[in-house]
């Protein structure tokens, strides 16, 4: 009898167990279906690094404001949307258009992601017509307004897209009337400036 009883739970966790390996089996090959592949971690960290810029700004001790800012080049575009690609599971013909879109939207403005900070609420609307806040875009001694939209992206999506983002702190876009490809053969500078201080943020040409 006891041996029957072990050879019925012998059988059981077989059963178990092979149920789970499909299982997994399955998840695994409906995870990975997609067309584009997983970025690698190291590269995408150092490309976002590359290209990312952050200022705190204090008044005394209290801190008047804190902007994180990503300049949407070329290289950060392409890494972005494989990224977004891959955990979204594009297949190949939504991987093309996505990239249309943006080659499309690059020839004809420049794009940065910032993340900002500030405790005083009425301070924080930089989209806004009225905000305290005016973004511009320098390169080659010209500037250009910065037209600011903030996004409404949910906060997973957006940390593991620019992982320095956090709930704290509120997103934004703000689009340049310049190719991106005139950008990157120039030094470039993004400023950030209102009546609570200025932030300049540099990068280099790429081309």
């Amino acid at each position: 009898m006891n041996w029957c009883n072990w050879f019925r739970n012998l059988l059981t966790t077989v059963l178990v167990l092979t149920v789970f390996l499909m299982w997994g089996c399955s998840t695994s090959q409906v995870y990975n279906s997609g067309a584009v592949q997983p970025v690698d971690e190291d590269e995408y960290e150092d490309v976002l690094e590359k290209f990312t810029r952050h200022d705190r700004q204090y008044s005394g001790f209290y801190q008047t404001y804190e902007v994180k800012g990503t300049l949407l080049n070329s290289e950060v575009n392409r890494i972005v949307l494989q990224n977004k690609g891959f955990y979204h599971q594009w297949d190949a013909e939504k991987a093309r258009k996505e990239r249309e879109k943006t080659i499309q939207a690059m020839s004809s403005e420049t794009a940065a992601f910032f993340s900002f900070f500030t405790p005083e609420r009425e301070h924080n609307d930089l989209h806004k017509g009225t905000s305290i806040w005016k973004v511009y875009l320098e390169v080659n001694g010209v500037r250009y307004d910065g037209r600011v939209v903030k996004r409404n992206d949910k906060l997973a999506d957006l940390k593991t897209l620019y992982p320095y983002h956090n709930r704290w702190s509120t997103p934004y876009k703000v689009y340049f009337k310049i190719p991106m490809s005139a950008v990157e053969q120039a030094e470039s500078k993004i400023v950030f400036t209102s009546s609570l201080g200025t932030t300049t943020f540099e990068f280099p040409s790429v081309k």
